[in-house]
C-alpha cells in the first residue's frame, strides 16, 4: 500500500513537526475503505500522526497530532498539533496553522468518527465513493475555533468544499542520530553466544538449589504467556505453542486461570534449563466496563505465590482466598520453592492510556514484591505497534524515540530504574524464526537471571551470618 506524499511533503512536514521523522502508512481511504472502526483499528494508540486529505481539485491539506487516536468518546486537547495546507490547486503552497493557545479542545475520539480535527473533520461511521471522490463532512471547515488560520479559510485551502479521491493517515515515528541504550550486536554469533549463555546457566551454587523461579506478573493480554511461547520457540527451534495464548469472550477473566511452573528445553541437549518462567493469572482493568474495578487474586495469594506455597498448577481465585490445606501446598517451602524475581510484563501498545486503578494495583503488587526484598524488573511488550520501525525490524528498538519514552514511562509508573525496564518483542503474527527477536528476546531474559542471582547471593549472605551469630552465641 503506497502512499502519495513526495518527498518534498514529508521534509516541509519535518519542519514543521521540529525533526527529522520517518512516516509509516496506517490507512488509505480508497484501500482501506471509508469505514470508522476500520480507521480506529489501524491507527488508535499509534502515537503522533499525520493525517493527509486530497481535494477533488488538487488542494492538499490535513493535521498533525503528537497523541494517539483514539476511541474514548470525548474531545481531547493536544496543545502541539497543527492544521496544514501544501498545495493549492495543485501548486506548492505550504503553510502551517498552529494550535490558538488554551482555545480548548482540538481532535474527537469516537469509534463512529474517522479523522476528526475541531476544524477538518471526515466521515461518522461509513463513507462511500462517489463516482471517483468521497464526499466528506464540512461543517466547521477551517472555521478558526481552534487553530489560528491566518486569514485562510475554507475557500483559500479547500475551494469551499472537503470533497476528496483520497484520505491518508501517517504513523509519525521519531528517530535518534543515537542510541539511547547501548545497542547489542544483531548477528549469529551474538545469538549463539546469549544462547549458550542462558543454556549453561547455572543458579548461584553457594545456595544449592537446582533452578531458578522468575514469576510473570501483568495485565490481561500484555503478553505474558506469549513471552514463554516465545522462549520456547528459540530453545525449540521453531514457534512454539505450548502455552494458551489470546483472550476470553468474558474480558473479567484472564485466559491464564493456573499458576503454572513452565520448564525450559533445549533441544540442542535434551535437557530442561536451570530456570523456570512462571505464569500467573492476568490483572484484568475492567474500566468503563464493570465499575472501573480491578480483579486479580488477593494479596495473600501473592504473598503465597511468592514465598513458593502454591503449588504447580494450583487453579487461581479472584475472590477466593486459598487456606493452604489444598492438596499440594508447601508448608514449609524452602529456598528452591520461592520466586527469586519478579518480571512485570507491560503492554506497550496502550502505555499512554493505562488507567489510574491499573497504576495503582501495579504499585501495590511492586512494594509487596519489594518489602519481600525480591528483585524485580519490567519487560515492554507489543513494542512494534509503539514504533512501525520497530515491527519491521526490532534492531531499531534502540534509536526509536518512541520506545524510550514508552520505557520512561513505564519507569516512572513503577518506580524503577530505567535500565530495569526492557522491550521484548514476542511471537504472534510470525511462522518462522528472526534472529533479531531472538537476540532482544534472551537479553531481557538474561537480565532476569541475572537479578535473580543477586537474589540468591543476599540469601546467601544472610544464612552465613545467621549462622555466624548461632555459632556466636553457642
Amino acid at each position: 500500500m503506497a502512499g502519495l506524499l513526495t518527498r518534498k511533503d514529508r521534509e516541509q512536514l519535518y519542519r514543521w513537526i521540529g525533526k527529522e521523522c520517518h512516516f509509516i502508512l496506517l490507512y488509505k481511504l480508497r484501500s482501506n475503505g471509508g469505514n470508522s472502526e476500520m480507521f480506529h483499528g489501524l491507527c488508535d494508540g499509534k502515537g503522533p500522526t499525520v493525517t493527509v486529505f486530497y481535494n477533488t481539485d488538487n488542494n492538499v491539506y490535513g493535521g498533525y497530532l503528537s497523541e494517539s487516536w483514539k476511541r474514548n468518546k470525548t474531545w481531547s486537547t493536544d496543545p502541539t498539533s497543527f492544521l496544514f495546507q501544501l498545495y493549492s490547486n495543485g501548486k506548492w503552497r505550504a503553510k502551517k496553522f498552529p494550535y490558538i493557545r488554551d482555545k480548548g479542545n482540538t481532535f474527537w475520539g469516537g469509534v463512529d468518527h474517522g479523522p476528526w480535527f475541531s476544524d477538518l473533520h471526515s466521515f461518522v461511521k461509513t463513507t462511500d465513493r462517489i463516482s471517483n471522490y468521497y464526499s466528506l463532512d464540512t461543517g466547521d471547515l477551517f472555521c478558526g475555533s481552534r487553530y489560528d488560520m491566518a486569514g485562510e479559510d475554507a475557500q483559500t485551502i479547500a475551494n469551499g468544499h472537503n470533497n476528496v479521491t483520497d484520505l491518508e493517515v501517517y504513523m509519525v515515528n521519531e528517530r535518534l542520530d543515537t542510541t539511547w541504550r547501548e545497542p547489542l550486536e544483531w548477528n549469529m554469533q551474538f545469538f549463539q553466544e546469549l544462547k549458550s549463555t542462558i543454556a549453561e546457566y547455572e543458579p548461584f551454587e553457594e545456595v544449592k538449589i537446582t533452578q531458578t523461579n522468575i514469576l510473570l506478573i501483568g495485565q490481561v493480554g500484555s503478553g505474558k504467556s506469549s513471552f514463554v511461547n516465545t522462549i520456547n520457540a528459540v530453545f525449540k527451534g521453531e514457534i512454539s505453542s505450548r502455552v494458551c495464548t489470546g483472550g476470553r469472550s468474558n474480558i473479567m477473566n484472564s485466559l491464564t486461570e493456573h499458576f503454572t511452573k513452565y520448564q525450559v528445553r533445549d533441544r540442542a541437549t535434551k535437557r530442561n534449563l536451570k530456570f523456570r518462567i512462571c505464569d500467573s493469572q492476568g490483572i484484568c482493568d475492567s474500566q468503563g466496563t464493570y465499575r472501573n474495578t480491578i480483579s486479580w487474586i488477593k494479596d495473600q495469594d501473592l504473598i503465597s505465590m511468592l514465598d513458593g506455597r502454591q503449588p504447580n498448577h494450583y487453579h487461581l481465585k479472584i475472590y477466593q482466598v486459598a487456606s493452604g490445606t489444598e492438596q499440594g501446598f508447601v508448608k514449609e517451602p524452602t529456598l528452591q520453592d520461592r520466586m527469586h524475581v519478579v518480571v512485570f510484563v507491560i503492554d506497550g501498545s496502550n502505555i499512554n492510556t493505562v488507567s489510574e486503578q491499573l497504576i495503582r494495583k501495579l504499585k501495590e503488587v511492586k512494594d509487596v514484591v519489594a518489602n519481600k526484598g525480591i528483585p524485580h524488573l519490567a519487560f515492554l511488550t507489543k513494542i512494534g505497534k509503539i514504533c512501525g520501525l520497530v515491527e519491521k525490524d526490532v534492531s531499531n528498538v534502540f534509536m526509536s524515540e518512541s520506545i524510550e519514552r514508552a520505557v520512561d514511562r513505564v519507569a516512572g509508573i513503577m518506580a524503577i530504574p530505567r535500565n530495569h525496564v526492557f522491550p521484548v518483542k514476542n511471537y504472534e503474527k510470525e511462522t518462522k524464526l528472526h534472529l533479531n527477536m531472538n537476540i532482544l528476546n534472551l537479553e531481557a531474559l538474561r537480565r532476569a537471571l541475572l537479578l535473580a542471582d543477586d537474589y540468591l547471593e543476599n540469601q546467601s549472605h544472610e544464612e552465613q551470618e545467621s549462622a555466624q551469630k548461632l555459632n556466636a552465641k553457642d
